[in-house]
């Protein structure tokens, strides 16, 4: 098989690999590096608090779109958390921890997201800012938002203009 072709297994070629090194961590502490993912957003939440790994359970409706993997975690504060939504589970300590300690890693997500390399760009900044407004202020604040992208008036001007449409409609 080439590589090419192994890099798009889901879950990776290294799935089975961890599945087991967690199930032989069952009854540890553990320390978890969550994935927190936004429809524009992707980043990860590392803490330094261990919990004790319970079980490692079937998950009857994976489905790689939404990042849920055909396993699950319980872990001893009562949550069961599906492994396509961690990024790293270690032993032993949190933050950079020997190779041998890590007893699973989402390599998809790690390479494809957290790890891939950035590009900062006016047209992202600006499509990224737009898609964040129409979240914050409703379907017509972001329709006025792309009306606005093909105005001449300074953006100033028209944000005045529509707080003042959104203002009247309310009243």
């Amino acid at each position: 098989m080439h590589s090419g072709a192994a890099e798009q297994l889901w879950p990776s070629a290294n799935y089975q690999h961890y599945l087991q090194r967690l199930r032989e961590a069952i009854g540890q502490r553990v320390f978890l590096t969550e994935i927190n993912m936004t429809d524009i957003n992707a980043g990860v939440q590392w803490s330094d608090k261990a919990y004790k790994l319970l079980g490692v359970v079937d998950y009857p409706e994976p489905d790689p779109y939404r990042q849920l993997y055909p396993h699950l975690l319980i872990i001893d504060d009562g949550r069961g958390i599906n492994l396509g939504h961690i990024a790293r589970i270690s032993l032993h300590q949190a933050f950079l921890p020997a190779p041998n300690d890590i007893v699973y890693e989402n390599t998809s997500f790690l390479s494809d997201h957290l790890y891939a390399p950035r590009q900062l760009s006016r047209h992202l900044l600006k499509e990224t800012s737009k898609a964040l407004l129409a979240d914050m202020f409703g379907p017509e604040a972001g329709r006025l938002l792309a009306e606005a992208s093909t105005s001449e008036t300074p953006l100033l001007t028209q944000a005045s203009t529509t707080r003042n449409k959104l203002v009247k409609k309310s009243n």
